[in-house]
């Protein structure tokens, strides 16, 4: 007789586990067109890959960014050739200075005497992973040989409702001698991974230690930023951190962090260009978190997993 309150708790527990997991439950899908390939999680889009190369009135073209990258509103939360910098594309890396064969190579950064092109070799889905795979060479404007191999994996993963976290795994490498990169050519020396953000005006910046202001050089602020503000007018505060691995970037300068009007940007090797040997490889790993309301403490959690990443 005493059976029957064990069964009807084993029931509901039952009953609970599966609502949780019908409230977890996610559907992921890549869609893919001659521009490139979207990810969608229950039919509502989260990014979109550029495959191919994208200019404004044929200038500013670039290819291997992404936008739109979206919240979990599915409202937009970066820009793509904004007014104030036409060279600016959501989510993208690059650098001023690219240097192979003794000479100068165009300048990545403004997307001058340089051309992209991208393939898309791999999408796969398990369970709340997506995962895809590019392999992207950088040409020079009068070179019929590539002057770097990239290879990008960006991995997208659902925590909870709230919070996703796009991870970009980066390769680059040199496929000719003398090639070298090197960040702006002044005291800012800024370059390496940068989200441009569609930035509100309540906008906040925090790191490990508390609020951070932003500087017009590069500031000491941890390996991790977080930035909070209504991003998209629904009265409910929306978090992007950007997380990044100072320890294995060579000459890392620290944050270049902007309130408006600019992308964020995680700097090295600043403003003297480090070498990449012919056949070997430069390596960084960065990762961007969409929350709402995430505690210090449990950023910090979020990090140790990024740590983790291979």
């Amino acid at each position: 007789m005493h059976q029957f309150p064990l069964i009807k708790k084993a029931f509901c527990t039952l009953v609970l586990l599966s609502l949780q997991h019908q409230l977890f439950s996610q559907e992921l899908e890549f869609q893919k067109d001659k521009e490139g390939v979207l990810l969608l999680e229950d039919e509502k889009p989260r990014y979109f890959y550029q495959e191919k190369s994208k200019s404004l009135d044929g200038k500013y073209a670039r290819a291997n960014y992404v936008h739109p990258l979206y919240n979990n509103n599915s409202e937009i939360i970066t820009e793509d050739f904004p007014e104030d910098h036409l060279h600016h594309h959501g989510i993208f890396w690059s650098w001023h200075q690219l240097y192979a064969e003794g000479k100068r190579v165009g300048d990545p950064w403004l997307s001058e005497g340089i051309s992209w092109q991208a393939e898309v070799t791999e999408t796969t889905i398990k369970e709340k992973t997506a995962v895809l795979k590019a392999e992207i060479h950088w040409f020079g404007e009068t070179d019929k040989n590539p002057v770097l191999k990239e290879n990008l994996e960006l991995i997208y993963e659902r925590f909870n409702p709230k919070t996703y976290a796009l991870t970009f795994k980066i390769r680059l490498t040199a496929l000719k001698d003398g090639v070298s990169i090197g960040g702006s050519q002044d005291a800012k020396g800024y370059g390496g991974f940068s989200p441009r953000l569609k930035l509100p005006g309540d906008v906040v910046f925090e790191s490990r230690d508390g609020i951070v202001n932003p500087q017009n050089l590069p500031v000491k602020a941890g390996p991790w930023m977080n930035i909070e503000g209504n991003f998209d007018n629904s009265g409910e505060i929306t978090g992007i951190v950007i997380m990044g691995k100072p320890e294995d970037l060579p000459n890392y300068q620290g944050w270049i962090l902007r309130k408006s009007r600019s992308m964020q940007n995680m700097a090295f090797p600043g403003r003297d260009p480090i070498a990449i040997k012919k056949d070997e490889s430069l390596e960084f790993k960065n990762q961007i978190l969409v929350h709402q309301n995430l505690r210090i403490t449990e950023i910090e959690d979020y990090y140790k997993k990024f740590q983790k990443v291979e």
